[in-house]
């Protein structure tokens, strides 16, 4: 059984998930499709006010980006 990729088109950003690997061109404009990486979620807190004098991580993403 293989994973399901999600897929964005190049030219106009429609989304797609194909169970393998993406056909060459996709069905909305003729665009190329590119895999969407999925970014690890957040662990640390949103606001200065809950965060730890401690912690010298960079920032991550917080699943606001959409």
């Amino acid at each position: 059984m293989e994973t399901i990729q999600k897929y964005r088109c190049e030219t106009c950003g429609a989304q797609a998930e194909f169970e393998g690997a993406a056909p060459a061109v996709s069905d909305c404009c003729q665009g190329r499709w590119i895999v969407v990486e999925k970014l690890p979620a957040c662990g640390m807190p949103a606001s200065a006010e809950h965060s730890r004098f401690d912690t010298d991580d960079g920032p991550c993403d917080d699943g606001r980006s959409g």
